[in-house]
Order: C-alpha cells, then sequence, then structure tokens
C-alpha cells in the first residue's frame, strides 16, 4: 500500500498537486482521485481528515484498491490543483493519536497490559486495555507517568523500513493487515515505543502538551481507559470552570461544599417525591369515593398531570363503591378504562382507538398511553356502547 504526503510529513498543510479523475459519486457527491495529497484516508482508528481541493470541500478520504478517494460536494476540475488540510481538526486527531501510543506504550510496560482497541471519537477518546478494570491508584499513576513523558518532550518519528529490517527490529504491533506487501510504516517515540502505524502524529511529545485519563469502564475482555489529550483537555477545563461557577452561583457555596449541597438537595428531593406520592394517593381515594357517589356524574374525569398509577387508585376506591361502575379516566397522556370485566374487554380497545393510543389490560381495567385527550367525549361515548361519536368540547373535561 502506498503511502500519501501527510504520511511522509505531517507538518504539511497544503500541497500543490494534480486532479487526476472528478467522477460522480451518487446523491450530489464527487469522488476524485489527487497525484498525491495531504488529506488523511481514515483507517487505524484515525478518522479522515477534512480539508479543501482548488477551495471546494473535502467531506471524506478513503482507501480503496486503486488508490485514495476524495469525497466532495462539487465537481472538481482536472490538472493541476492545491490541496489544503483542516489544520486545527488535524492537529487534535495527531494529539488524541500520539497520546495514545504513548499510552499504550506505558500501559504495557508498566501495568503489563496491552492495548487492544483504539478509537478517536469527536468528543472524546477510549483505548482498550486487556485484563480487569484498573484501579483509582493504577489510573492516577499511569496519567502521572504519561504527563511525564510529554515533559520529557522525547521526538516521535515515522519511519519506512522493508520487511527484512522490520523483522530484525522489536516493534510492538497487533500484526501488519491482511494481505500486506511491501514496505511498513513504523511511529517512534523515542526511547519509548516502536509501533506500526500509518496515522499522522505530533513531531514531539510536549506537543501533547497534557493528557487527563477520565474514567475507565469494564469491557468484554478487558478495560476501556476513556481520555482527552492537548486541546481537549483545556477545552474540558474551561467547560468544567464555568459549569463550577454557575453551581457556585445557583448553590452559594464554595465549590468544596458542592458534593455535600447535592447529596442534601437530592434526599430532600426524594423526601418530598414520596410525601408527594401519598397525598396524591389519599387524595385519589377522596376523589374516587366522591365519584361513586355522585350518580349524575359523567363517566369521565381527567386529572391534569396524572400518572396510571393515581389513575389506579381513584378507579378502585370508586369500584369499591361502585362496582357496576364504567369509567374512563385520563392523566397525563395516560387513560384508563374501569369497570366490569366484561364492558371494559370490549370498551377497551374502542377507548383506545377513540383517543389515538394503545393499550391492554385484564380483569376489569384497560390502560395505556393516549396521543389526543381531546377526543375523550368520544372515547366516553364508546365506553357507554354510543356508536354516535361525539364532537371534541361537547362534554367538558372534568378537574376535580
Amino acid at each position: 500500500m502506498s503511502l500519501v504526503r501527510c504520511q511522509l510529513d505531517a507538518s504539511l498543510r497544503t500541497l500543490d498537486t494534480t486532479v487526476e479523475a472528478c467522477d460522480p459519486a451518487g446523491e450530489g457527491l464527487w469522488a476524485v482521485r489527487l497525484a498525491d495529497t495531504v488529506l488523511y484516508p481514515e483507517g487505524g482508528g484515525q478518522p479522515a481528515d477534512h480539508g479543501t481541493i482548488g477551495g471546494v470541500a473535502v467531506l471524506d478520504v478513503q482507501r480503496d484498491p486503486a488508490g485514495v478517494v476524495h469525497t466532495t460536494r462539487a465537481p472538481v476540475p482536472t490538472g493541476p490543483s492545491t490541496v489544503a488540510v483542516d489544520w486545527a481538526r488535524r492537529f487534535d486527531h495527531m494529539q488524541q493519536h500520539t497520546a495514545q501510543h504513548l499510552i499504550t506504550a506505558l500501559a504495557h510496560d508498566g501495568l503489563g497490559r496491552p492495548t487492544v482497541a483504539f478509537h478517536l471519537g469527536a468528543d472524546g477518546c477510549t483505548l482498550d486495555l486487556a485484563g480487569a478494570p484498573l484501579s483509582p491508584a493504577e489510573l492516577r499513576e499511569l496519567q502521572r507517568r504519561t504527563n511525564a513523558e510529554i515533559r520529557a518532550a522525547r521526538p516521535v518519528t515515522p519511519r519506512v523500513v522493508d520487511a527484512e529490517t522490520y523483522a530484525a527490529l522489536d516493534v510492538r504491533s497487533r500484526g501488519l493487515p491482511d494481505g500486506h506487501r511491501g514496505d511498513i510504516r513504523l511511529v517512534e517515540i523515542d526511547g519509548l515505543d516502536r509501533n506500526t502505524c500509518g496515522g499522522t502524529h505530533v513531531a514531539n511529545t510536549a506537543a501533547l502538551q497534557m493528557v487527563a485519563l477520565t474514567r475507565t469502564e469494564r469491557v468484554k475482555g478487558g478495560c476501556r481507559v476513556h481520555y482527552l489529550a492537548g486541546g481537549r483537555v483545556t477545552d474540558a477545563l474551561s467547560e468544567r470552570i464555568e459549569r463550577e461557577r454557575h453551581l457556585t452561583e445557583q448553590l452559594t457555596a464554595p465549590p468544596a461544599e458542592h458534593g455535600a449541597l447535592v447529596a442534601r438537595l437530592l434526599s430532600d428531593a426524594k423526601a418530598r417525591a414520596k410525601q408527594v406520592g401519598a397525598l396524591q394517593r389519599e387524595l385519589a381515594v377522596h376523589v374516587g369515593r366522591a365519584l361513586a357517589g355522585d350518580p349524575a356524574a359523567p363517566p369521565h374525569l381527567h386529572r391534569d398531570g396524572a400518572d396510571l398509577g393515581v389513575l389506579r387508585a381513584i378507579a378502585d376506591a370508586a369500584l369499591a363503591v361502585r362496582p357496576d361502575r364504567a369509567l374512563l379516566l385520563t392523566g397525563e397522556g395516560v387513560f384508563l378504562v374501569a369497570g366490569p370485566p366484561a364492558l371494559v374487554d370490549v370498551a377497551g380497545p374502542r377507548v383506545a382507538a377513540a383517543l389515538e393510543g394503545r393499550g391492554g389490560g385484564r380483569g376489569g381495567r384497560f390502560q395505556g398511553k393516549a396521543s389526543n385527550l381531546s377526543a375523550a367525549p368520544s372515547a366516553a361515548a364508546a365506553l357507554l356502547g354510543d356508536p354516535t361519536p361525539r364532537q371534541p368540547g361537547s362534554e367538558r373535561l372534568q378537574r376535580p
């Protein structure tokens, strides 16, 4: 597989080259082939570069058996042209990818944990290590050592070797791609690591600025480490400082007290929710009994904000007094049909259809979600077996 210019010199931002072909690629896209490019084609866990060819935006870069294909939304004329990389995006990828090499080397040598997978995402990066999740102490030590090597300013150098030289070198590698032929590209962190890799990297570990290992999680067969490098660390720090400032204002307390205050607020909210739930159930019993005791009450009752639990409590209280009563109860996007089982079995699906909802049930209860509560009058008519639909608004929704 031939190398493109950015794999030989990742510092290049533009390149005068030749557009050899530009063909329609469907859906308003174009496939552009160049004599050479400074845009990295996706591979090895690193996303494709973005940039321009003759001022036309490049949306994607991929390899195929014939070489490298650049995807654009507009045609590019064949002949001499200049290709330019979106440098901010590229440099970010260089920082994240080089950081992965550094963390991988230190995790392997210091913890005996080889890397088995790597992902470079738009917001965060991960690498999967073999073995159980790292302990907090191991994670802190790995982060400390990583940043110490950044301060050591070790040169990071790409190198292309033939197969014979490769076989004689001590190389950390998960193996060459299937069917690989020809020269092999290595990336070396001076005195620390030598790895097979086709990606783009910074020229010195100092260019990483710093690395933050943010958390770990157990994954099948290993441990996933989430990390940020370079500009992503400073961006995340700025976001956290602003979030801390906002919390300080909202809680009227210094950052050191935020944790205790939030815990107390959550505890108070849980206690209040429990109290509110008890009051709702108590109120529901009174509403149900009042409904059963009013022979003139319509079959439909609506409670703003009520969930199915509240509706069931109302139905239970009402039917304990009047088991022969047929009821349609509606709440916050939900409904409940209650009454004699034989009636409910027939009327429940009709009510659901009238409310543009769906549901199910048995034993004199049919409940579900409703998309159109304004159709409750028609639903109540269906409950009573009235085949004539009523217009919304012809019956006032009851709100005790």
